[in-house]
């Protein structure tokens, strides 16, 4: 990749006037008067242009910058509107402020800074659906699905994958109709856990060969050294049933036996917490209804072997989890932790991956008090927190927004201060599988401990590199 040198605006949103009167059925007060703005932060290229912010009010206000090279545009206004903040080019850093108030509220304080070290997005040089990204000691490994295979690469920067990446897993050979990892394989994600590493893939006997997909089993993989990028062998299907199948199932059996005594599974990731590791994936709630895909959880005896029945944490059951009406979906689970909070957070998409609508939510456990394997102790997200964003984007076949977003992993920076989001985003407005792009942003936190995505970053705009990446 070409070193970049744009200019980051970073906006940061101070306070905004509460209100306790009642609303209208916009959310508009009708008594105090309120303001505030929609935009936490900015990123801009080096170039002279402009970006569009909201502001959400209930009385008249006026915008003043504080910098001669920030204009907006109107300056004042009433009401609900958007406005627009040009800004001049400029290859120095500096920084500045706009302030927007109204008249018996805290005014909106928006602190400008241009930093000259930029990435863009997609960081994929190809498209790459459900991207997974780790960082392990000084390297970035990513794992991705690779026609009936996997494959393993490795950069120094989490901003740049590798335009080639290394096949380190084939399907096995389709001589004998036993096997069950035939075909399709999807979504594998790679963990470095006891001086080896391990990848959960989910595959099946392939649609061409049984009409369907309703074959999707996880299997998992270990490498044969400390080295991901070498040798692996074949640890076999994973068990994911129910209380009757549980002792049907034979570890490291790689034929079809397992898959009646099983039920779909993919997606699968896994954690640790107070010295026991958890498997968590998405699964159909019986071998008989494809339609309800769920969240499920198992505890594991070691990163191979699952020795529970599966317990379901979370389906789609909320309004923003059911655009998609012809199916229940959950699926692409992520674990991302608050040390300093305590708190876990299970992050994954729900309506349908074809369609525009995907987007992110959470079940949060706290890490003091909570049994992962009680869903009573998971809280879910009251709204989707991470969803398409159209703003300026043209709605065009070659820039549709960002639309898609969903199935996602996280890593930090290379420094280790911050928490990165890997997802993808489909590049076209009208939906489908084959258009799927990596992108990546940095987590931000709220004051409850809890995470903020902000809104997803538009198709080629400038972002700060994470914190400690060299140049």
């Amino acid at each position: 990749m070409k070193k970049i040198y744009h200019i980051l605006i970073g906006i940061a949103l101070f306070s905004t006037a509460g209100c306790s009167c009642s609303k209208t059925e916009e959310g508009t007060a009708t008594g105090d008067p309120s303001l505030k703005v929609n935009i936490s932060e900015k990123t801009v290229s080096g170039d002279a242009g402009s970006f569009e912010i909201y502001i959400t009010s209930n009385t008249s206000w006026q915008i003043t910058s504080q910098a001669d090279w920030i204009t907006a545009s109107p300056e004042s206004g009433e009401g609900n509107r958007s406005v627009t903040i040009e800004y001049e080019a400029s290859e120095t850093d500096r920084s500045g402020n706009v302030r927007i108030s109204a008249e018996g509220t805290t005014p909106v304080v928006i602190s400008v800074k241009q930093l000259n070290r930029t990435f863009t997005n997609p960081i994929s040089p190809w498209t790459m659906p459900d991207p997974y990204i780790v960082k392990d000691g000084s390297y970035y490994y990513v794992c991705k699905a690779m026609g009936n295979g996997i494959g393993v690469s490795r950069s120094t920067k989490l901003t740049e994958i590798q335009s080639s990446t290394p096949k380190v897993f084939s399907a096995p050979s389709a001589v004998s109709s036993s096997v069950w990892n035939l075909a399709d394989y999807w979504a594998p994600e790679l963990f470095h856990i006891d001086n080896r590493w391990y990848i959960y893939y989910a595959a099946g006997e392939g649609k061409s060969n049984v009409g369907s997909y309703d074959t999707q089993r996880t299997g998992v993989l270990r490498s044969k050294s400390d080295d991901p990028t070498g040798d692996w062998e074949d640890m076999g299907m994973i068990f994911t049933g129910d209380e009757e199948d549980f002792k049907k199932v034979t570890v490291g059996d790689n034929s079809t036996n397992n898959v009646d005594n099983t039920v779909y599974a993919i997606d699968m990731t896994t954690f640790e917490l107070n010295g026991q590791r958890y498997a968590v994936w998405s699964g159909n709630r019986s071998r008989e209804d494809g339609s309800k895909q769920d969240i499920y959880i198992a505890t594991m005896s070691n990163p191979y072997t699952i020795n529970s029945p599966r317990v379901e944490i979370s389906r789609a059951d909320q309004p923003w989890e059911t655009i998609t009406t012809s199916n229940s979906i959950n699926e692409g689970p992520a674990i991302l932790i608050n040390e300093e909070a305590q708190k876990l957070f299970c992050v994954y998409s729900c309506n349908g991956s074809w369609t525009t609508d995907y987007r992110l939510g959470y079940l949060m456990l706290d890490m003091k008090t909570g049994d992962p394997m009680n869903p009573d102790d998971w809280t879910k997200s009251p709204n989707e927190v991470f969803y398409r964003y159209d703003g300026n984007k043209t709605t065009d076949s070659i820039d549709g927004g960002v639309n898609g977003v969903g199935h996602c992993s996280f890593t930090k920076s290379p420094d280790g201060t911050e928490d990165w989001i890997i997802y993808h985003t489909i590049r076209t407005s009208d939906g489908g599988w084959s258009d799927r792009w990596a992108f990546a942003q940095k987590v931000n936190w709220n004051e409850d401990g809890t995470p903020d995505f902000g809104e997803p970053a538009g198709w080629g705009e400038p972002l700060a590199v994470p914190s400690g990446e060299i140049l």
